[in-house]
């Protein structure tokens, strides 16, 4: 059974996304909480909890503060900030924190499940809106992956390791670890894992 947490003090809005989300998928187990020591003790008592759904703005709190160690502390669990804010700062500042995806208050009912479920699925989500071309974080001249990035970029997303990618393009496993450095930085993330993410969800890679 799916089961999925959402944290926010509204209570209005978070009636409404329960609601939402009990009406496209009725067999869903969804638990509320509104505040984060809450939502802690929820994630505790109920470790099948796979996405929490987390209001950026709760009492006396950033919510995305607390989002790494709610990934430390439960480390299968995928995290999707819900906020008013729909600005790409805000955006990016959610993906540096490691959320697996943002959903905009604004969005529609059919939106949200849409979101929902390719958390669920593959494990991402942002808005359209973030990924047009019009996007201020869509890939420019000075965000261009070069071709030994894009091999690099590919071999990642077939998870294969440093050492893996470096024997099938003939190069050191050093200079492979500068690559995936690159394209770390050039789309804006963390880690390997977010890069395949992000280039997937932007069709740089299938």
């Amino acid at each position: 059974m799916t089961s999925v947490l959402i944290t926010d003090d509204h209570p209005l809005y978070a009636k409404g996304l329960e609601t939402t989300l009990k009406q496209h998928c009725p067999a869903w187990e969804i638990f509320q909480t509104d505040h984060i020591e809450t939502a802690r003790t929820c994630l505790r008592r109920h470790p099948a909890i796979t996405l929490m759904l987390l209001d950026r703005t709760l009492p006396g709190t950033d919510g995305l503060s607390h989002v790494p160690d709610f990934l430390k502390d439960f480390p299968t669990l995928r995290i999707a900030i819900i906020s008013a804010s729909e600005s790409h700062q805000h955006i990016q500042e959610a993906l540096e924190a490691g959320v697996a995806g943002f959903i905009p208050k604004s969005a529609s009912p059919d939106e949200v499940i849409i979101a929902v479920k390719r958390l669920l699925d593959i494990g991402f989500y942002i808005p359209t809106a973030y990924l047009k071309p019009s996007s201020v974080r869509t890939l420019n001249t000075e965000t261009h992956l070069s071709a030994q990035q894009m091999k690099v970029l590919s071999g990642m997303a077939n998870g294969w390791s440093n050492k893996q990618i470096a024997s099938d393009l003939s190069l050191e496993e050093g200079t492979i670890k500068q690559h995936v450095y690159a394209v770390c930085k050039k789309l804006e993330v963390k880690n390997r894992t977010k890069a395949v993410q992000v280039a997937k969800m932007r069709g740089i890679i299938c």
